[in-house]
């Protein structure tokens, strides 16, 4: 059998899709599938692609934006590739190739799922197109396609503006992790300040802003503490002048790594400030780790989060109430154990990768992963 898979972007290796398009290819190809890929771009991540061994379709005129007359000729080159490919699945992951790729899978009588990271039509006033992205939808419904999601919030979205229960399933995400949570007794004992720690992109859908302003109430109160950011993209420049002016040690600008779950052994407190989300990967493999979270309360977020047991869920926006939380493990460094503990058990019992791969093999090949074939941490692309 063969399954292509598809996303739009290739310019970043950080993002929780990419994460996820690779750990589910390898998961193919251990059950014995051939898979190709096809990204929008030339950027890092169709080399790491090919670097584990997989073919890589490139389409440069992909883009996220809307953009009538090119996305037409992406659609003809898409359908061109599934011509030429023959795929019997195809998996488009990501709104812009999600809605592109399912309309050239039933033209050329391809099975397809679309994978919805997160609903591309939440309304919220930083996601501008959200409207279009519903009348979209409303419209995509009506194709053979599958729609996979990754948290009920997402699954509870598609039926509020219509799509039948039918044309919709929920696999959540899944994640490697370890138990770093011994880490932690340093910081509990006063020996450094707390460590917090982020990893998220440089761009409207993550809200810096308000991260931003809970640092500050923190170091205007004469806390000590550091945050940790991990990432990258457009808005890198203005992410670090929100960040200016907080006291000299306090702040950490870490780029991109490979095997974040490393990194979380020398921090203590995730944190992920956004104005929305699906169900996020970064704060699973958090949990994975035996980390407490801090988060925005947005989209699948509290299906992960149980305020005062395994962290805290912050209204959107409320920087206030962002720092309270931060406040309470910096003074009481002690329920970063406790916390950690809980989210690690709460990851083992529904959120592990071999627990998502065998449901996605078994529903797009028809069989699950067998035991004898694990997914490598290194060949994730985590």
């Amino acid at each position: 059998m063969k399954v292509l898979i598809g996303m739009t972007r290739s310019d970043t290796t950080l993002s929780g899709s990419f994460t996820h398009i690779c750990q589910t290819g390898e998961a193919f190809r251990a059950r014995g599938a051939e898979v190709v890929y096809v990204l929008g771009g030339q950027g890092p991540a169709n080399e790491r692609l090919r670097q584990a061994g997989f073919k890589v379709h490139e389409l440069p005129q992909l883009h996220r934006e809307l953009r009538p007359l090119r996305d037409v000729l992406v659609l003809l080159q898409l359908m061109w590739l599934l011509v030429k490919e023959r795929p019997q699945v195809t998996s488009w992951h990501t709104a812009k190739i999600g809605a592109l790729g399912r309309v050239a899978a039933m033209l050329t009588l391809r099975r397809a799922y679309y994978v919805a990271h997160g609903v591309p039509f939440v309304n919220t006033p930083q996601n501008s197109g959200y409207k279009l992205y519903e009348r979209l939808e409303r419209l995509l419904a009506w194709l053979p396609a599958r729609i996979i999601c990754v948290c009920r919030f997402d699954f509870n979205e598609y039926r509020r503006i219509g799509v039948g229960a039918d044309k919709l399933m929920t696999i959540p995400n899944g994640m490697n992790g370890i138990d770093t949570s011994g880490a932690l007794s340093d910081a509990a004992s006063g020996s450094r300040p707390l460590r917090f720690v982020t990893a998220a992109r440089f761009e409207t859908q993550k809200d810096y802003v308000t991260l931003a302003a809970a640092c500050r109430r923190l170091t205007d109160a004469g806390l000590r503490f550091e945050l940790h950011i991990f990432g990258n993209g457009s808005q890198e420049a203005q992410v670090r002048q929100l960040m200016a002016g907080l006291p000299d040690g306090t702040i950490h600008f870490r780029g991109v790594v490979d095997n974040f779950a490393a990194q979380l052994t020398e921090h203590d407190v995730f944190v992920l400030c956004s104005h929305w989300e699906g169900l996020p990967r970064s704060i699973i493999e958090a949990m994975a780790c035996g980390r407490p979270v801090i988060a925005s309360d947005v989209g699948g977020v509290s299906e992960l989060i149980e305020s005062g047991r395994n962290g805290e869920l912050i209204g959107q926006g409320d920087a206030g109430a962002f720092a309270s939380a931060m406040r309470r493990y910096i003074e009481q460094p002690a329920l970063c154990r406790a916390h950690g503990e809980h989210s690690r058990r709460k990851y083992q019992a529904d959120y592990t990768l071999d627990v998502m791969l065998s449901r996605y093999c078994a529903e797009y090949l028809g069989a699950p992963l067998p035991a004898a074939s694990p997914v490598s941490q290194a060949k994730q692309g985590a």
